[in-house]
């Protein structure tokens, strides 16, 4: 392959070159951050990464944004060892590699540190038990607590995910599919309807990126990770959702893109909706004081289960 060799066609049908696709998706990224005004100059951020392609990603083109700024101190990166034995390992060592190449400061927390198990121990548990709890629900309950408290206890002000175009498509009909209303208004390149001092928020650089722009975006720049998937996301709902989505943009270019850029002329509507109907008034959890919107937030409740 030679510098002017084609690599990748836009939907327009454009043909871009290898230096002519990395500029394309970075500027895209930072056009992102812009036009969403997902940072400012005073801002804590930190990011969210496991060692992936998307985490990688996000994190090395928020780190050049920054640096361009002479801001580059004031992010850090965040992982959440889950403890998936044969995989999240991996992925650890491939992220403390790039962020000693980056010189980017990293912290590890874990589920076994703060729920008492590890997910493979968890998953274990609720088999054992009569309910009805999938991987995905687990994980995803404890990440995202794990995340906001560990991201307030480092001072962030902003939480950087790496959530491409593909990831948010799926949310958006997973939710409308679950009919999760109130799911949904808080979608979007920043995340939150309402304010609450004990939550981080949170921002999408990678929002109008596709998962397959990401992932030539690091072989082209040649990162060094493992392209895995985690064993317990073949049985998700989301899965599927992913599944039927590709299967759909193949036959149909721009099906992705059209469902994210509906979602965003709607979302006005929904967040004036749910404000209505919900207010603006953030509840916090009896049990351990973190914003919830029940009285014992879901994670507590996943965390009783597993300790039953």
């Amino acid at each position: 392959m030679t510098n002017s060799s084609p690599v990748y066609k836009l939907l327009n049908g454009q043909t871009l070159t290898k230096s002519q696709f990395l500029k394309y998706v970075e500027e895209k990224v930072f056009k992102t951050m812009r036009k969403y005004k997902l940072f400012s100059l005073d801002d804590k951020i930190v990011v969210a990464v496991s060692g992936g392609k998307d985490s990688l990603t996000v994190l090395y083109l928020t780190h050049k944004y920054l640096k361009r700024k002479g801001l580059e101190k004031n992010l850090l990166a965040l992982a959440i060892d889950e403890g998936i034995e044969n995989y999240r390992s991996k992925t650890l060592d491939d992220l403390e590699k790039f962020c000693k190449k980056y010189k980017i400061q990293l912290e590890i927390r874990s589920y076994k540190q703060k729920y008492g198990k590890t997910l493979d121990e968890s998953i274990k548990k609720i088999k054992t038990s009569k309910e009805n709890i999938s991987a995905c629900n687990i994980c995803g309950t404890f990440r995202r607590q794990s995340l906001n408290t560990a991201a307030r206890e480092l001072g962030a002000t902003k939480l950087v995910t790496g959530h491409n175009l593909d990831d948010e498509a799926q949310s958006i009909l997973l939710n409308i599919f679950k009919n999760n209303f109130s799911i949904l208004p808080r979608l979007g390149p920043a995340n939150g309807v309402v304010t609450d001092s004990k939550f981080i928020p949170r921002v999408k650089p990678l929002y109008h990126i596709t998962e397959k722009e990401v992932r030539l975006y690091t072989l082209l720049k040649g990162f060094d990770l493992h392209y895995s998937v985690c064993p317990y996301a073949k049985d998700s709902f989301r899965t599927n959702i992913a599944v039927m989505l590709n299967e759909l943009e193949d036959k149909h270019k721009g099906v992705k893109h059209s469902i994210v850029q509906f979602y965003l002329q709607a979302q006005g509507a929904l967040k004036e909706q749910f404000l209505e109907e919900k207010g603006n008034q953030v509840t916090h959890c009896s049990v351990c004081g973190e914003p919830s919107q029940r009285p014992v937030c879901n994670t507590c409740m996943m965390k009783s289960k597993i300790q039953e």
